[in-house]
C-alpha cells in the first residue's frame, strides 16, 4: 500500500466502539508480533525484520521491491531485534540463557549472528577472538569501518590473570572473529567510539565509592574531564552530541534535577542543555550525530532538529491521527524512515516513509489475527491517593459494554521503576476482550512521569506503592465504573509481588490474584541478590532493591511484615502462581516459597510452572500458556458477566 503523505491517510476511522459478538481467540493476543524489529539498510534500499508464524520464526531480508535477499530460521532462539551492519550484512540479536565460560552461574546474555545477504553465510560474532573473552555482547554495537572494510565494534569482557576488563573488540562481519581493539580497566563501564574505530571517550564507575568519571582520549592517554559521586543513579554517557566534538551526558543534579547536557570532549565544559523532561531516547543519523530526541509523557513525542525532518514527521502524525507513532529506524541520511503505529483499533503496524517520494508504504501488521474491533479503548484516569498525591492510571474498557458496574482486573506494572503506555498492550487487551475493565495504575515509584514521582516510591514497597493501587480501585468504584465486589489483581515481576500483597496487605479489596514471576519473600529475594551480585558495597542491584524497600540489611524486620509468604494467614481468596523455570531475574524459588506457605496454611493456591521460559515471556507457547491460565482462573473466580 503506497499513498502520498499529503493525502487523507486517516480516512479509515479507527477507535469507534463497536459491539463484538465473539472475541478473538486468546492465542491471537498472546502471539508474539508477526513482524517485529524492522530495520532499513544504511543506503535505504533494503529491509530486514523478524517474521513469526505457526511454522516457526525467521529473519527476512528483502529489497524495497519485495524481492527476498535471504531468510534465516531463528526458531531455535529468542530473537529480539535485527540491524544492518553494512549494506551486505544483517545482524540478528538474540538472548540466550546460559552459563558462559569463566562465569559461575547461568544468566541471560546477548548473542549476535551476522548474515551476509549476498552469499547467505552466517557467522556468530565473538565465537572466537585473539584473547580469552566472555562470548557475548555487553553493550551497544558500533557499526563502522576499519581500514575501509565494514566491521562492528563490540563490548565484552577479557579474562586474563584472574581479572576481567571491559574491552572493545573489532569484529569481522564475514567470520565473526573478534580482535582486541581497546583495553579498558576493571572499573570501565562505557565507551564512545566513532564509526572509524577511534575511541574518543570512556567512563569508569567505582561501585564501592560511587565515583563516576568521564575520560577523553588525548594522544593515547586518558584525561578526566568530568567526575561525580553517586552510589546509585550515576550519570550516563548517551553517545555523541551534534558532532564528534561533544558527548551527551544525562544526570540528576542535586541543584537542577534531571539534566541532559552536551559536553565538550576537549575540556569538559558544557555547550548546551536539552530538555530532559520525560526523555526516552536519542535520534541519530548514520554518523552517530544527535539529530533529535524522543519523550514519553502520556504519549510519545519527537523533537527533531532539522526543520524538514520535523515537518515530515508532523505530516505523518497528522495523516495517522488517533494513533501513536514510534520512529524505530532510519537510513544513514534520514531520508527513509521506519515507524510503527498503534492505538485504538490498531494493535500495531510498521510503515516505511520515503522523504524523496513523499510516500508511505505499509510493511506489515503485527497482529494479523486481530481485527480493529478486537482492540479496546484505553483512557487516562486521574485520581487522588489517600495522602493527597495526584496519580494517573490507564483504563481499558471492553468494547460493546457500558462503562458501568464492570468487573475489574488491576494490572500493576513491573519494575517498580517502570511504566505503562497508552499503546497496544496484549495483556490488558486480552482481558478486556473477555469482558473485564483493566486498570493500570502509575503508582509512586513509577518511571517516566518525572523524578519526583519515582523518588516518592523510595521506601514505600508494600506501603504507599501498594495503597496507590487500592486507592485507584476506590476511585473507579465510587464513580460507578466498576463493581467493588468483583475485583481481582494480576501482575508480573514487581506487579506479581503487588498481586500477592493485594491479598495479604490490602484485605477485602481483591477476591483473587494472579502473580506471574512475582516476589513473595523479600528477605530470601535480597539474600539471592546478594549471593549472585556480590558484597553489598559493590552490589548496585542490591542497593536498588533496598532503596525501594527502605532497608539497609537483609534481616530488617520490616521485610517480613511486607512479605506475602509470611502473611498467608490473611489470604481470603484463591491465588494463581505462574513462573518460568529459567527465570534469572526473580528466581522460580519465590513462587515455590509462596505455594508451600499457602498449602501449609490450607489456602487455595495453584502453581503453573513454565518449562524453558525466562522472566520476559519470550516464547510463544509458554506466553500463550500464561495468558490462557490467567483468563481461565479469572473467569472461574471472578466471572465477567
Amino acid at each position: 500500500m503506497c499513498i502520498a503523505v499529503a493525502a487523507a491517510m486517516a480516512s479509515t476511522a479507527l477507535g469507534a466502539t463497536v459491539a463484538v459478538a465473539q472475541p478473538a481467540p486468546i492465542e491471537a493476543y498472546a502471539a508474539l508480533p508477526a513482524i517485529d524489529g524492522v530495520s532499513v539498510s544504511p543506503d535505504g534500499s533494503a529491509l530486514a525484520y523478524i517474521q513469526r508464524s505457526p511454522d516457526g520464526d525467521a529473519v527476512v531480508a528483502m529489497n524495497r521491491a519485495g524481492e527476498a535477499l535471504v531468510t534465516v530460521d531463528v526458531s531455535d532462539r529468542a530473537a529480539r531485534s535485527v540491524f544492518w551492519a553494512s549494506p551486505d550484512h544483517v545482524v540478528i540479536s538474540s538472548t540466550v540463557n546460559d552459563k558462559l565460560p569463566y562465569t559461575t552461574s547461568a544468566g541471560l546474555y546477548e548473542q549476535l549472528d551476522i548474515v551476509n545477504v549476498r552469499n547467505h553465510r552466517v557467522a556468530r560474532a565473538l565465537r572466537s577472538a585473539d584473547k580469552a573473552i566472555l562470548t557475548a555482547n555487553f553493550g551497544p554495537a558500533t557499526v563502522g569501518t576499519y581500514r575501509g572494510k565494514p566491521v562492528m565494534y563490540l563490548r565484552t569482557y577479557t579474562v586474563e590473570n584472574n581479572a576481567y576488563t571491559y574491552d572493545i573488540y573489532r569484529v569481522d562481519l564475514d567470520d565473526g572473529r573478534g580482535r582486541l581493539h581497546q583495553t579498558g580497566a576493571e572499573d570501565t563501564n562505557a565507551y564512545l567510539v566513532r564509526p572509524d574505530g577511534e575511541v574518543v571517550a570512556r567512563t569508569t564507575y567505582d561501585t564501592e565509592t560511587g565515583m563516576w568519571r568521564l575520560l577523553a582520549s588525548r594522544g593515547g592517554n586518558w584525561s578526566e574531564i568530568m567526575s561525580r559521586r553517586s552510589l546509585l543513579d550515576p550519570p550516563g554517557m548517551m553517545g555523541f552530541g551534534q558532532s564528534y566534538d561533544t558527548v551527551l551526558v544525562s544526570e540528576d543534579r542535586e541543584d537542577e534535577g534531571p539534566v541532559l547536557a552536551e559536553v565538550r570532549l576537549a575540556d569538559g565544559s558544557e555547550v548546551m542543555q536539552h530538555d530532559n523532561n520525560s526523555l526516552r531516547g536519542a535520534v541519530r543519523n548514520g554518523l552517530g550525530y544527535l539529530v533529535g530526541l524522543s519523550r514519553q509523557g502520556l504519549t510519545q513525542s519527537y523533537t527533531l532538529f532539522d526543520e524538514g525532518l520535523q515537518a515530515n514527521w508532523n505530516k505523518l502524525e497528522l495523516g495517522l491521527s488517533g494513533r501513536q507513532l514510534y520512529l524505530t529506524d532510519a537510513n544513514d541520511d534520514l531520508s527513509v524512515l521506519v515507524f510503527r503505529a498503534e492505538g485504538a483499533g490498531e494493535p500495531g503496524a510498521s510503515y516505511l516513509f520515503d522523504a524523496n517520494q513523499q510516500s508511505v508504504n505499509l510493511i506489515g501488521r503485527e497482529y494479523p489475527g486481530l481485527a480493529p474491533t478486537d482492540v479496546s479503548q484505553v483512557s487516562v484516569v486521574r485520581y487522588t491517593a489517600g495522602d493527597g498525591r495526584e496519580l494517573i492510571g490507564y483504563l481499558t474498557t471492553p468494547n460493546g459494554r457500558e462503562a458501568r458496574n464492570l468487573p475489574l482486573v488491576v494490572l500493576p506494572h513491573g519494575g517498580p521503576a517502570a511504566r505503562d503506555y497508552t499503546g497496544f498492550d496484549y495483556k490488558p487487551q486480552a482481558l478486556a476482550s473477555r469482558g473485564y475493565a483493566v486498570f493500570q495504575p502509575q503508582f509512586r515509584g513509577s518511571d517516566g512521569f518525572g523524578v519526583e514521582l519515582m523518588e516518592a516510591g523510595y521506601g514505600e514497597w508494600g506501603r504507599k506503592m501498594q495503597s496507590d493501587l487500592s486507592d485507584g480501585v476506590k476511585y473507579l468504584a465510587d464513580a460507578g465504573v466498576v463493581d467493588p465486589a468483583r475485583v481481582c489483581i494480576v501482575g508480573s515481576s514487581y506487579g506479581g509481588y503487588a498481586a500477592l500483597a493485594g491479598m495479604t496487605l490490602d484485605q477485602g479489596v481483591y477476591r483473587c490474584a494472579v502473580a506471574v514471576s512475582g516476589v513473595s519473600d523479600l528477605t530470601a529475594f535480597l539474600a539471592t541478590e546478594r549471593r549472585q551480585g556480590g558484597r553489598a558495597r559493590f552490589n548496585s542491584g542490591l542497593r536498588y532493591w533496598q532503596r525501594f524497600m527502605g532497608v539497609t540489611s537483609d534481616d530488617d524486620p520490616t521485610l517480613a511484615e511486607r512479605s506475602p509468604a509470611q502473611l498467608v494467614s490473611r489470604i481470603e481468596g484463591p491465588v494463581l502462581l505462574i513462573h518460568g523455570r529459567e527465570d534469572t531475574v526473580v528466581p522460580f524459588e519465590q513462587s515455590k516459597i509462596m505455594e508451600e506457605a499457602m498449602r501449609r496454611a490450607g489456602k487455595d493456591v495453584e502453581l503453573v510452572a513454565l518449562d524453558g521460559e525466562d522472566h520476559h515471556m519470550s516464547f510463544p507457547v509458554t506466553r500463550r500458556q500464561m495468558l490462557t491460565e490467567t483468563i481461565r482462573f479469572l473467569e472461574e473466580h471472578n466471572p465477567p458477566r
